[in-house]
Formats: structure tokens, sequence, C-alpha cells
């Protein structure tokens, strides 16, 4: 009984032990990658850590880390340690192997390798540890094949993502590892809409709508109005045209009365006035 309860949780534990395993990763070897998508038209620049890997000190190599294709990711047959090898079950994008390349293909050097002078990807620390940047050039790439001729590798119809393998042609199954790289359009945020004033028209409205100059006809109207306001008799000047006219049959004793008074005033006078003079003589006469 007891042993059938210790096979069931060594069966549990062999189970767990599987689900909790990155998928195509050898010897607890794991590579985490960000971002996971990369952009298919243009380059992308990831972020590659690995953790579990065999550091060996002093050691000569260490692992290159690449951007590839392999022919078998699930099953691990493309591996170099299974026979495996570059331009038949493995592709990648070619680079030179110098320190100051484009970045595409990155050399990690065990602590104290004789070529760690040339490590571009940094040093391997002794717990199995590693970081380093690696460039993806786009979807697309162009690889050597195991014949030397050239073939394209399309990303977007198979299955491509990072490669790690040991590197100066030391093969070690420990450090070979396939992490999938998906790729896609990255996010754009919709342009903001324009603002409100923009979108409200420059020019003034209809001349329907619009205040402007009355019509001639409203015009006319007002000027009759303020023509009509004002007194028809307020601008009357005196005719003397009534003075000069001549006098009718009714007003003749009238207009005799008014020049006879003024002559009988004048003769009245004249006779008072010659009257003083005689008497005036008279008086000099006697005196004589």
């Amino acid at each position: 009984m007891r042993a059938r309860v210790l096979m069931h949780g060594l069966g549990l534990a062999a189970v767990v032990g599987l689900a909790a395993a990155p998928a195509a990763q050898a010897q607890g070897a794991a590579v985490t990658v960000s971002p996971t998508s990369a952009d298919p038209a243009y380059a992308t620049s990831l972020t590659v850590q690995g953790q579990g890997f065999q550091s060996v000190k002093n050691g000569h190599g260490g692992i290159y880390v690449f951007f590839g294709w392999v022919s078998d990711p699930a099953g691990g047959a493309w591996r170099p340690s299974k026979g495996g090898a570059s331009g038949a079950t493995f592709r990648y994008v070619q680079d030179r192997e110098t320190k100051d390349n484009n970045g595409y293909q990155r050399f990690v050097a065990f602590p104290g390798s004789d070529t760690a002078s040339s490590a571009n990807g940094g040093l391997l620390n002794e717990n199995g540890t590693w970081s380093t940047k690696l460039n993806i050039p786009g979807a697309k790439f162009k690889a050597a094949d195991r014949s030397g001729g050239v073939a394209e590798v399309d990303c977007l119809k198979t299955q491509c993502g990072v490669i790690t393998v040991g590197a100066h042609g030391v093969v070690n199954a420990n450090n070979e590892t396939f992490t999938p790289i998906s790729f896609a359009v990255p996010n754009q945020q919709p342009a903001p809409p324009p603002p409100t004033q923009a979108t409200t028209p420059a020019t003034p409205p209809p001349p329907v709508t619009t205040t402007t100059t009355p019509p001639p006809a409203t015009t006319s109207t007002t000027a009759v109005t303020t023509s009509s306001s004002q007194p028809e008799s307020q601008p009357q000047t005196p005719q003397p045209a009534a003075q000069s006219q001549p006098l009718g049959p009714d007003n003749g004793p009238n207009l005799w009365l008014i020049i006879g008074i003024p002559v009988l005033v004048l003769v009245a006078l004249g006779g008072l006035v010659v009257s003083r003079r005689r008497l005036a003589a008279r008086k000099e006469s006697s005196n004589e």
C-alpha cells in the first residue's frame, strides 16, 4: 500500500515537473525575451536573459545567441548535440563575428575564457545567468544553407525565435535552447480628434442669416417716415405779396382816410405857421 502511494506521488511530481518546464529548453536552461513580439517590417531590439545555463570557469568559448529558424522546435532534433547543423537544421541572421557587429549575433563568454575579449554579449556568470541585447531585422532574412547557397526565411510562415548553442565549436547540450518569437504590427494610438474650433467654418454664414445693410425698400420707407414726422407749416415765410395787391372798391374809403389825415395835419400846421408869422410881423410894425 505504501509503495503504491509512493509511486503515485512520484508520478504526480513527474507530471508537475514536465508541466513547469519551458518548451524546447534543455537541462533546465531557460531564456526570457522582452518584448515577446517583434515588428515584421522594421528592426526590433530585444532584451534576452538566460538562467540555468552551464557555466565553465576558464573554459574555452561560451554560448552564441542567434535569431533564426529551427527545423524541429518541439522535438529538439535541430540541436547540434543531436546531430543538427547550421544551414540544415537551423538557420540564423548572419552577422560579422566581431565585437562591434550589427547586434544580430551575440557571443556570451565563459568567465575567465581565453575568448572573453571578443565577447559582445557579456559573460556567463558562475550561477548560470547572463543578459544581452539582440537585434531582429524583421520577419524576413536571408541565411546560408548547408550547400553554401542563400535561402530566404519568412518568419510569418514558419516559427522563428532566439537560439542559443555552444560557441567556438564547443557542443554543449546543456546550453542549447530555442525561444519562439511572434511578429505583429505595434499598436498605434489613434490620432486625437481635431479641436472643435478647427471644425467651425471660418467663413461668415450665408447672407440670409447675417445682419447686413437694409434693402433699398426699407431705406425709402424710413425716409418717408422721417419727413412726415415734421410739421408741414413749420417752414412758412411771410408773404408780402398781400400788401402789394391792389385794393378793391370796398377798401376805397379806408385808403382815402389813411391818406387824408396826414394831409390835413400838414395843412393845419402850415396855416399855424403862417398865422404866427403874420402876428410877429404886426408886432414889429406897431413897435416902430
